[in-house]
């Protein structure tokens, strides 16, 4: 199944489905570490999140930027792309050609990503996360031990649905779930984007 434009279609970019709170999880029943609900709290009442201010944010956070991503697969590269438009207008690869995540990471924004097909469904693992960035608008703390596999599946021609689960034991008693929805706007294109720090 494309994952991103259909045949025929110069061009389309996938953006959250805003008539929904995204991404969509239930903060009563994140199992947070006590240092990780102090930091969430506060992060709640200040709006200083890196990507509004030009940082790249790796994972959840990367689809919910305002004008949306493309996701481009290379099938003779074995290499899967997500470009966003909005923040720091930066791109993820994602190794298609069945490789494990090395032993010894640099800790990024982006982290290291590996995908495949699980019958119609892209699935993208991801570790080796630096914690630079929030995951998503609320911020979600994190650790560098940080674990996030996602899960996108399109629906029909319009719609994919998105799923995350982050694991990370320095920071949560258990795995961190969340859904969002994301609509399809075909013909619509990359554009530059002057992000200015503020």
């Amino acid at each position: 199944i494309l994952i991103s434009k259909a045949p025929g279609e110069t061009s389309g970019l996938w953006v959250p489905d805003y008539s929904t709170r995204i991404p969509t999880f239930v903060v009563e029943d994140i199992a947070f570490k006590p240092w990780a609900k102090g930091l969430f709290d506060t992060r709640q009442e200040h709006d200083l999140e890196p990507h509004a201010r030009c940082k790249a944010s790796g994972a959840i956070r990367q689809f919910l930027t305002p004008y949306g991503v493309e996701i481009l697969e290379l099938t003779e590269l074995q290499r899967l792309y997500i470009f966003d438009i909005g923040g720091p207008h930066s791109y993820r690869e994602v190794y298609m050609d069945g490789r494990s995540h090395p032993a010894d990471l640099e800790p990024t924004n982006y982290g290291h990503n590996i995908g495949w097909w699980d019958g119609d469904t892209l699935v993208i693992d991801s570790i080796g996360y630096n914690t630079d960035f929030w995951f998503e608008r609320m911020g979600l703390p994190h650790t560098e031990s940080v674990h996030v596999v996602e899960y996108l599946d399109r629906k029909d021609k319009n719609h994919m649905s998105y799923r995350f689960v982050m694991t990370d034991p320095m920071t949560y008693d258990k795995p961190v779930e969340g859904r969002m929805s994301l609509v399809w706007r075909g013909e619509e294109e990359l554009f530059e984007y002057m992000c200015q720090q503020s």
